[in-house]
This record gives structure tokens, sequence and C-alpha cells, in this order.
């Protein structure tokens, strides 16, 4: 798995994050004027008043949130990863296609309970026949299309993926959470470095405070080891209380 931030709010800029910041202020701030003077006003806001207002725009409406972007480039992910990421509409996205793609070399990703309940043997044997029956399909001219029918649902895709900060917080609660599947508490950690290495700023408005129980989260993941939550029902409706607290999952 490979993230890469190929585009945000800023890039260009000789001060990203500075530039990323004075965006979001004056969103928010046009709410009672806008225009050339207001502009000037928070360029020359001092670190401080920039960080006392975006400390005011955590705790406010979103709706300015959206006015900062980024694009990440995903190489190299499961299809079952990226069914649950397009769930979030108010991304953009662009995939590769297996419809048209020759995926006869194809990779899958074998999850971590198959190597711990030592039935890799089984799962190396399935791929290998898998890809033995996709390339007699292609070779007697079936569709890229149709024979990708038999492809498994942990088989490998690219995928790139627009979103606004309002989005990205919104998801970084949902699932750099102990309720989410590892592979995207994987992804959206990776994502959420590149934000923070660009926009520092960004940090309270990705894992507000009231977020942070570590020792909890640190005693919970003991409780689960490698088990999905929903293998454990107790666990899960205990997440699902915890979720509710901390008001990070919709």
């Amino acid at each position: 798995m490979n993230v890469v931030l190929l585009d945000f709010t800023g890039a260009n800029a000789p001060d990203p994050a500075r530039y990323a910041a004075e965006i979001l202020v004056y969103a928010k701030n046009t709410r009672l004027t806008q225009g050339e003077e207001l502009r000037t006003k928070i360029q020359a806001m001092s670190e401080e008043e920039v960080n006392a207002e975006l400390s005011a725009i955590i705790m406010s409406v979103r709706s300015s949130w959206e006015f900062v972007d980024y694009t990440f480039q995903i190489i190299g992910v499961t299809r079952a990863f990226t069914h649950q990421l397009v769930r979030t509409r108010t991304a953009s996205y662009a995939q590769q296609a297996m419809r048209v793609a020759d995926m006869a070399d194809f990779e899958a990703l074998m999850p971590q309970s198959i190597e711990e309940a030592r039935k890799t043997d089984v799962w190396n044997g399935l791929m290998r026949h898998i890809r033995e029956a996709y390339k007699e399909f292609r070779e007697a001219d079936i569709p890229a299309q149709d024979a990708r029918a038999i492809l498994p649902t942990n088989v490998l895709t690219n995928i790139i993926v627009k979103m606004n900060l309002r989005t990205l917080a919104d998801l970084v609660g949902k699932r750099d959470n102990l309720r989410a599947q590892d592979e995207y508490q994987q992804v959206i950690r990776e994502m959420t470095a590149y934000v923070l290495e660009v926009h520092p700023w960004a940090e309270g408005f990705l894992y507000p405070e009231r977020t942070h129980t570590p020792a909890l989260n640190d005693l919970l993941r003991e409780q689960l080891g490698s088990a999905s939550p929903i293998d454990k029902p107790k666990l899960n409706q205990a997440l699902k209380e915890l979720d509710a607290l901390k008001a990070t999952w919709g």
C-alpha cells in the first residue's frame, strides 16, 4: 500500500500552511463581510491571531472547512477497501477499471487471519487457480469485463481521491477507529500524516482533544487482537458507546 498527496490547497504558495489557514479564516469570516479589506486584514494577522481564529473554527459550523482540499493517490489497496471508501459521497474518485485492464497477473492481499490460521497454502492455491482460469477465459476471447467476475474481493487496485477538510475530518473519526478494518485504518493514517506535514494546524480539526483516549484504545486493542469487533458483540457494543460519547460515528 502506498499513499501519495498529489495536490492540496496552498501547494504552490511560499507558505502552504499559512495560505490554507488564511483561506479557511476568510471563508469563515465572510459570513459577516467580504472583499479585499478583509483579506488584507487576515494576511496581516500574527501567527497567534490566526491560530486563535482556527481554534474558534474547530468549534463552529463546518461549512468553511470545505474550502481546503486534498488529492491523494492510493496504490496497492484492495477492492474490499475501495468499495468502502467510495461510500463517502462527498469525495471524488478516479479508479483503475478492471473492466478494461488486463488482470491476468493480478495481486491480492491475504488477510492476516488466514496466515494466523496457517491456511496460507489454501489461499495461494486458490489464487493460482483463479489466475489460470482468468488467463484461460481471456485466451478464449472472453472480454475483460466478464472475466473479472472471478477475481477476488481482495484484488489490489489503485485509486485517486479528492476530498475537503470537512470530509477528511469526518472520515478520520469513523475510520482511524478500532471499529474499522485494519487496511482502512492504515490508509487513513497515511493520509493524515501527509496532511499534517503540509498543514500542521489541521491536527485539531482531524483529531480533536475530546477524542483522545490512548490508554483505553490500547486496552481495547489488546482485547481485540487481530479479530474484527463484529466477531465480538459485547466489545463492539462498547466501541459503539465510546464513539457516541466522542461523537465520531454519525
